[in-house]
Formats: C-alpha cells, sequence, structure tokens
C-alpha cells in the first residue's frame, strides 16, 4: 500500500494549483476522513474545497462535478459503476469498504483496504485510510486521533477493543499524547450522563432489569453500595472507583447471561467491559470521549448539516460546538416522535418471520431512519437477536436502514452484504457495515427486497 500512497501523494502535489475537492460520507467516520485529509492540505498550502455526500448513488453522482483532482474519502470502491463520469479526470479514492468488480478508469488511484488484506470491516475505517494518506504527507501523527474517532462511529470495536490497523493508529495517538486508552465499562457518555441513565440506556446486550429501567438501575447501584451523588452532583460512570467498576461489571455480566441466547454468551464479556479511548487534551465533556465525539460528529450528518461537524472535527468549539449540540437535541426530538410512531404501530416481519420491520414515512426524515432504527433495536420494543429494518418512503423512493445487534455481528451476520445483494436484487443500491446499513430502493420494491434480505441473512452464519 505504501507504492500506493506514495503516487497517490505525487498526484496531490501535480494538482496543488488546479483545484483539489474531497467528497466524503456523510457520516462520523466520513467526517473525520476528510478533516484528516484538509488539515494534511493545509499544512501543504494546498487550496482545497470539500463536500459531503450521504452515499454515491447515481442521482447524487449526478450532482457532482469533477475537478482538477478529486478525493472520494469513505467511499467510491463499491460505486465505481456510478463514477464513470469522471473516467478521463484525476480520481483518488481511499476507501475501507469492500470494493466491487467494476474496472476503474485511467487517472484513478484507487487505495482499498481489502486489496491489501486488511479487513475494513474491523481493523481499518475510512479515517484511518486517510490517516495513512496523511501520514505520506507529512507529519501528520497528530491526526491520529480523528481516525480513531472514526473508527469508533463506525463501530469498528465489536470486538472490545480496536484491533489490526485501527491499534496501531491508536498507538500513534496514544505516543503523541493525545489520547488515553484503558479498560472500562462500555457504557456511553461516561463523562456527559448520570450514572444510572448511563446504565438505563445500555442494551446490548440487553441486561435483565437495568435495560431501560430507571428504578432498576438505581436499585441494582443499591444493591451494589454505589453511590449515585457525590457532592451534591450525579456521579458519572468515570467518576467510579476501579472497584466499583469491577463489582457492577461483574453484576451485569451475570444479569446478561440470564437473556442472552446461549449460544451467544461466549461473547457477552467483551461488550460490557472493554477498551476505552480519551481525548486528553479536550475541554469539552461532550467531546472527551471518542464515542461521544463521534455520536456528535453523526448527529450533523444525520440533520444534514455535516460542515458543523467538520468544523469541530477540525478544531473548531466556541459557538461551532454549541450549534452542534443544539444539533443533537433537535435530532433527540425527532426520534422521540418517530418511537412513538413505532410504539404504537408496532412491528411488521419478513416473510419467513426473522426480519423485523417499520415504515416511519412522514414521522420522520430519511435522514434519520437509521439513527431511529439503532434506538427502536434496544428499546425493548423488538427482539434484539433479530435484524432491524427500518424505512421512509418519498417520492417514490425508499431509504432503509439495518441494524443488529453486535452479537449477531460477531456470529458472523453481516447485514451490509446482504443488503446490498438485496438491493441490487430489487433494482436500487445498498451496502454499509455488518452491523448498520442502508439501502435506496423503488418503493413498490420494497417486498422483493424484504424477501431478498429475509433469504440472505438466513443463509448466513447466524440463520
Amino acid at each position: 500500500m505504501r507504492k500506493e500512497l506514495s503516487v497517490a501523494v505525487n498526484k496531490i502535489r501535480e494538482h496543488a494549483d488546479d483545484g483539489v475537492i474531497i467528497v466524503s460520507h456523510a457520516d462520523a467516520d466520513g467526517i473525520c476522513a476528510a478533516a484528516i485529509l484538509s488539515t494534511a492540505l493545509d499544512r501543504t498550502g494546498i487550496q482545497h474545497n470539500v463536500k459531503f455526500v450521504r452515499m454515491l448513488y447515481r442521482e447524487d453522482v449526478e450532482e457532482l462535478e469533477p475537478a482538477g483532482l478529486t478525493i472520494f474519502a469513505d467511499l467510491g470502491s463499491s460505486q465505481l459503476e456510478n463514477l464513470k463520469k469522471f473516467s478521463g479526470h484525476d480520481v483518488i479514492i481511499i476507501d475501507h469498504h469492500a470494493p466491487d468488480s467494476s474496472p476503474g478508469w485511467e487517472g484513478l488511484i484507487h487505495i482499498n483496504a481489502h486489496s491489501h488484506h486488511i479487513d475494513g470491516v474491523q481493523e481499518i475505517s475510512g479515517a484511518g485510510m486517510a490517516y495513512l494518506l496523511a501520514r505520506e504527507m507529512g507529519d501528520n501523527i497528530d491526526l491520529s486521533a480523528l481516525a480513531v474517532i472514526g473508527a469508533i462511529g463506525d463501530v469498528q470495536d465489536c470486538w472490545g477493543r480496536l484491533i489490526g490497523k485501527n491499534r496501531r493508529i491508536s498507538q500513534d495517538s496514544v505516543s503523541c499524547g493525545l489520547m488515553e486508552r484503558g479498560p472500562e465499562i462500555m457504557l456511553y457518555g461516561r463523562h456527559t450522563r448520570p450514572l444510572p441513565r448511563a446504565l438505563q440506556m445500555f442494551t446490548d446486550p440487553l441486561i435483565p432489569g437495568v435495560s431501560n429501567s430507571p428504578s432498576g438501575c438505581i436499585a441494582l447501584l443499591r444493591e451494589l453500595k454505589i453511590p449515585v451523588r457525590e457532592d451534591g452532583r450525579w456521579r458519572r460512570p468515570v467518576d467510579l472507583s476501579w472497584n466499583e467498576k469491577r463489582r457492577l461489571a461483574t453484576e451485569l455480566i451475570a444479569r446478561a447471561y440470564t437473556s442472552v441466547p446461549p449460544e451467544l454468551t461466549k461473547y457477552v464479556p467483551r461488550l460490557i467491559v472493554g477498551e476505552a479511548y480519551t481525548l486528553r487534551l479536550e475541554e469539552s465533556e461532550h467531546l472527551k470521549g471518542a464515542e461521544e465525539f463521534a455520536t456528535c460528529l453523526n448527529s450533523t450528518a444525520r440533520q444534514e448539516q455535516p460542515m458543523v461537524g467538520f468544523r469541530i472535527a477540525k478544531g473548531e468549539r466556541g459557538s461551532t460546538l454549541s450549534t452542534a449540540l443544539g444539533i443533537m437535541r433537535r435530532q433527540g426530538r425527532a426520534i422521540a416522535k418517530g418511537m412513538d410512531l413505532v410504539e404504537s404501530g408496532g412491528l411488521q416481519f419478513g416473510p419467513k418471520g426473522y426480519v423485523q420491520y417499520f415504515d416511519a414515512s412522514g414521522a420522520i426524515s430519511n435522514t434519520l431512519v437509521g439513527t431511529l432504527t439503532g434506538m427502536v433495536l434496544g428499546s425493548g420494543l423488538c427482539d434484539p437477536y433479530r435484524p432491524l429494518v427500518g424505512m421512509v418512503s418519498e417520492s417514490g423512493l425508499t431509504r432503509v436502514s439495518g441494524r443488529c445487534s453486535r452479537l449477531l455481528f460477531l456470529m458472523g451476520l453481516d447485514m451490509g452484504r446482504a443488503f446490498r445483494l438485496a438491493a441490487r436484487a430489487a433494482g436500487g443500491e445498498g451496502g454499509g457495515h455488518a452491523v448498520a446499513c442502508g439501502a435506496q430502493i423503488p418503493e413498490e420494491k420494497i417486498p422483493e427486497f424484504l424477501t431478498e434480505l429475509e433469504s440472505l441473512l438466513l443463509g448466513s452464519p447466524k440463520g
């Protein structure tokens, strides 16, 4: 890969004076990838523009115009056929998604993790690939923290810690004093949420009597003699002593064992106790943990304001961070509306009774269907150990999102692959990651898509 990266750097330098554009994926990983590349270009004095897209569907590509050099980050490898309009133009694709079999063209530099025997599902993210390119451009080791945030945003720590290239990149960040990593109970909101609230929202795996139960959380903490308040304020997960964390983790694991299907129990401990990544120099508690930083960036993308997240990733705080936090609050209200719809309308099932799905058309924007699907999966409204699909239809097209428990991924289920194949069979486009993916399907083809998706998933190792 080093040779390809060197060729890409030379190509970037060739276009230093005639227009460079970065086109990146509108999610946390893509925002981090764009911020890494943009900062590296800033440091070499190369003027450039940045644009975010949700996906390179055909209609999205039609809106893009070739520049002197176009760099596609965190996307492009699986949409080569859609990018044919760039034939004859200089293009760099730096991606970690599985590439399709479409041929490239003269002037294309295509750098993909899978082509170098690196698992792009869990060993490196789009931001990680961008970081490798930035390192080739100069002394950019300080951008490693963004690569870690991108990987966390893409749920590449399913095994309880980052592995492969991700781990080496995280070591770069530790070595230059930007990040700490160490064992933790994997509660979201370590620096911001009151401990009972963090416990209540822990749903993968579901903890009987704790997940989604405020009173159950308080009762558990009392039973373990772990104070919930200190000096007049709520304690957060980060405030617990190591002894308190050990007692709490032991109890969570024991309770999870009672509800998880027997074949999944061996995976439970690594989902409850894992490695957490903390930004040492970050002053905002909302961005101190890598997971919370990634959530903030992802929210700006889902609310169609990824440039706000991009500016945060490049170091802006103050009013920019205030704007991002406001976006997160608005998103929370929109998701609550969607949850009400799902709770009142219930779920439907695929023809074989395996895939669960809901239709939130008219209740939320199609940009939020993935976030809503993830929330429903952990809400107690569905079976957490079956794949869940959410959809929103607008103007004859249906945006579809898939989510599944990390436990199913650890068992071998790959929703991203199934989405890609099922969408293609139904005349649409799709793909993504093993536990979180999406597709765009003609509305009238949804029954066909669901039938094919269910058949593919039942044919996986989990099925």
